[in-house]
């Protein structure tokens, strides 16, 4: 099955094993055949990017003037915490200690999609995020409204 340039929708619960591995779902597996990209997301979580995704975001950070200090931490934030990895065969991937540490991850995750990567939340602080969303969605939807 190939996944279009916007299928990375929903939420799914997750357990971390002891290795500190999560599954991704078995209906994005094919997506991340050829790798996955973990990166700090700028909410406390975790972005995953298939490399595709991955090159399409980090050339346009990669574009962005260096004589400005938001650009460069956003190169920071960005790039000083992307890790390359590959799935095992039982579709596990390694978060990396340093992004379980940034994201406050404990034993439960959700994944969120957000449309071309995934955002993988400590599930309680996803909970907060989610209630917050749930609240605030009319007002949210008024802000953004300069994009059709």
């Amino acid at each position: 099955m190939q996944l279009g340039p916007l299928s990375f929708f929903g939420e799914q619960e997750l357990r971390v094993d002891p290795q500190g591995r999560i599954s991704i779902p078995t209906r994005f597996r094919d997506a991340f055949k050829g790798g996955i990209v973990l990166t700090r997301s700028f909410d406390r979580c975790i972005a995953a990017y298939t490399p595709g995704h991955w090159e399409t975001f980090a050339s346009e950070v990669a574009t962005r003037a260096l004589n400005r200090i938001k650009n460069r931490r956003l190169r920071r934030v960005s790039f000083s915490a992307a890790y390359n990895l590959e799935a095992d065969r039982q579709g596990r991937v390694l978060l990396p200690a340093s992004l379980r540490r940034y994201a406050q991850i404990g034993e439960e995750v959700v994944i969120a999609g957000m449309g071309d990567f995934l955002e993988i939340w400590d599930k309680e602080a996803w909970l907060q995020e989610s209630a917050f969303l749930e609240e605030e969605a009319s007002l949210i939807a008024e802000i953004t409204e300069e994009h059709p």
